[in-house]
């Protein structure tokens, strides 16, 4: 195909196809884009496509190109889709005010731990320090902060359990 030829096809099949492009794109723009992307194909190839096959590779781009904007499309249904859900379920004031009634009960449990079990679990949980750094603090070994932090864990743990049966 030479420039002639593609300037031809081009005036004659623009309209054809951009009419087959609205078949299944609804958006103007969108169906007018598709075509002219094809048509550059076109161009790019333009010593490699027969003049005579140039209506049928048209009319297969478009249509490739069509179907991949409508899985694009799709897809962003399918997030917009997912992100309404999620907002949906966003925290409210009353799962909030839950978390905070569980949290401060939940607090309230630690202060009802015994020395040095409590300042170990605060130490590592709620200042976020390591095992090692904890027990070189205190003087004392990583397995004894293990077995304070074990004894801590199973505390909240019972009353997890508490709370969820009520």
């Amino acid at each position: 195909m030479n420039r002639e030829e593609f300037e031809h096809t081009f005036r004659s099949l623009y309209p054809q196809l951009v009419s087959y492009v609205r078949t299944m794109i609804a958006n103007e723009d969108e169906c007018h884009d598709i075509v002219g992307m094809a048509f550059e194909g076109v161009w790019k190839n333009l010593g490699k496509i027969d003049p005579a096959s140039a209506k049928n590779y048209l009319y297969s781009s478009v249509n490739h190109l069509a179907i991949n904007v409508l899985r694009k499309q799709q897809y962003h249904r399918q997030y917009i889709d997912h992100y309404k859900h999620m907002a949906s379920e966003a925290v409210t004031d009353d799962t909030l005010r839950e978390h905070e009634e569980r949290l401060s009960a939940a607090m309230k449990v630690v202060d009802t731990l015994k020395e040095p079990t409590r300042t170990i679990l605060v130490r590592c949980y709620i200042d976020g320090k390591q095992y090692k750094e904890v027990a070189e603090e205190m003087g004392v070994s990583i397995s004894m902060i293990k077995k304070h932090i074990g004894k801590a864990l199973k505390m909240l743990a019972d009353f997890r359990q508490k709370m969820l049966k009520t």
